[in-house]
């Protein structure tokens, strides 16, 4: 096979951890990036490093990357956008509707209006022909307008899932698979590598029990937010599980909350409200903020979470779809048991399994 010929994956962020998602792909003569996520460490923020793209055979400018699919609003899938759009004066960069206006808010301006002309907003199913490369996307269920990407280049298939969830939550439905068998498959599997991890043992049931706990206490529940996204969809389960305890909202989370609503996605109930009328009662307070200097009667509850598959929930999911090739991303190891049983094992003695699993490390390269 010619150089040019091969299908190249880099990680440059994500792959063994969570945080500054974002791999490079060569495919069919195409130079992508698939996400572009900022991380946090020791509280402060960090950006993939894209120029180590240039120490690889695959780039001599990071302007050959040509195109850029955010598969959704989280910050460590689209917070490094701002850098990565300073470093390139020409790639285009898709994602849906929804995720673009979860990113305005969250970026706060740092996106120029130039390199605003360079996003384009695409549909669930869209297609779009790039040379060599055919390109569509299906709902990736998570949060609302995640989505996966799928490519079809040379007789071949590859999707890139993003975050994604087999279940529906309060905001979105549940994942939908293309119909064309998939060759390879990039995998945001969190939980691949954990296989104690149960769905019942998720932060959010811990949040809401720590909720109530606050509230039977008399005392106001402050939660305070990572990202204005996550403020909704713990909004929406507060509602279902609380629907009598009076919400307060931070000004960032209800700017989002009006987009949503404006593109028909209805979020706040009669007990939600905007922070300004917060009351001295007990109730709960969202916000992305610090919380004010501590009163006896708050308890402060920091509210990080994930909306993502188990582990038997991820190993059905591969087995579904059945990929010759399997890379997973997006996947720290077993920190809490030390386990070293992941996916892979899971499937090794599955008769109909055709599936070679790879974990990559960050800048290794992997041909397939």
């Amino acid at each position: 096979m010619k150089f040019k010929d091969r299908n190249i994956f880099v990680g440059l962020g994500g792959t063994n951890k969570v945080g500054a998602s974002c791999y490079y792909l060569k495919i069919g003569g195409q130079n992508i990036l698939l996400d572009c996520g900022s991380g946090r460490l020791n509280e402060v923020n960090f950006s993939p490093p894209f120029n180590a793209l240039l120490q690889t055979p695959y780039l001599q400018d990071l302007n050959q990357i040509s195109q850029v699919f955010i598969s959704h609003g989280h910050l460590d899938h689209v917070g490094a956008l701002p850098d990565f759009l300073s470093l390139n004066s020409y790639a285009n960069i898709y994602m849906t509707d929804i995720t673009w206006q979860i990113t305005k808010l969250q970026m706060r301006n740092k996106i120029s209006a130039v390199a605003q002309d360079r996003i384009v907003t695409v549909d669930f199913s869209q297609q779009i022909p790039l040379n060599n490369v055919e390109v569509s996307f299906y709902r990736a269920g998570h949060i609302p307008g995640a989505m996966m990407i799928f490519f079809k280049y040379g007789g071949k298939t590859l999707l890139y899932t993003g975050d994604y969830s087999t279940f529906a939550t309060q905001l979105v439905e549940a994942v939908i698979l293309p119909k064309e068998k998939i060759d390879t498959l990039i995998i945001c599997g969190l939980h691949a590598r954990h296989p104690y991890y149960r769905a019942n043992d998720s932060s959010l049931t811990k949040i809401i029990r720590r909720i109530q706990s606050a509230l039977y206490l008399g005392r106001t529940a402050f939660c305070r937010i990572s990202q204005i996204s996550k403020g909704i969809e713990l909004l929406t389960l507060i509602n279902k599980f609380l629907p009598n305890v009076e919400i307060f909202i931070d000004k960032p989370i209800m700017n989002l909350i009006y987009s949503f609503e404006q593109l028909k996605i209805p979020v706040m109930k009669a007990q939600d409200h905007p922070l300004d009328y917060f009351s001295e009662k007990p109730g709960v307070i969202l916000s992305v903020f610090k919380p004010p200097p501590y009163f006896w009667n708050y308890e402060i509850i920091p509210c990080d979470f994930s909306l993502h598959d188990d582990f038997n929930a991820t190993v059905e999911f591969v087995e579904k779809i059945n990929p010759k090739t399997c890379i997973v991303v997006h996947s720290p190891p077993d920190k809490k048991y030390f386990s070293d049983f992941t996916i892979e094992q899971a499937l090794i003695t599955s008769p109909d399994s055709r599936t070679n699993f790879i974990f990559p490390e960050d800048f290794t390269p992997i041909e397939f």
